[in-house]
């Protein structure tokens, strides 16, 4: 996978809500199918023939989940599920996330289109939490 194409897929879940797996698939595929996104992160590459966008989203998300980027988190529903003698469970009832180490990868990226390496890491040591940037600039969150 690209890095442009997993930074975009990453900035989704940026925010570290959890979404459902249907609505980041959709949210996602509007986002890359764009036309003023899609010469970006798709460049001169084509969708292969009779394919569909939300199908190649769901390949970039198994993808980033196989990295360890994204997590899959439990639902109400399937735990509600689980108490039952028989029960089938798809990977599309989960809720999806980002991880500590999308996060950071995902940071990382910010940084380097930014280009501003100095106020990250060596000097402040900015890890993306709230308490980190609120000893950096304590005005910041008032």
């Amino acid at each position: 996978m690209k890095r442009i194409k997993r930074f975009h897929l990453l900035s989704l879940f940026g925010d570290m809500q959890s979404k459902l797996y249907d609505h980041a698939v959709a949210l996602l595929t509007l986002h890359f199918a764009n036309p003023t996104n899609r010469s970006e992160i798709w460049g001169n590459e084509k969708l292969p023939r009779n394919s569909y966008f939300s199908t190649e989203i769901e390949k970039l998300l198994n993808q980033v989940l196989e990295d360890g980027l994204i997590k899959r988190i439990e639902t109400e529903k399937i735990k509600q599920l689980r108490l039952q003698e028989t029960y089938q469970i798809s990977p599309r009832d989960y809720e999806l996330q980002i991880t500590n180490k999308g996060r950071e990868c995902l940071g990382m990226e910010q940084v380097a289109r930014q280009g501003d390496y100095s106020w990250y890491g060596a000097n402040y040591g900015f890890d993306g939490t709230l308490d980190k940037a609120a000893k950096i600039n304590p005005n910041l969150f008032k």
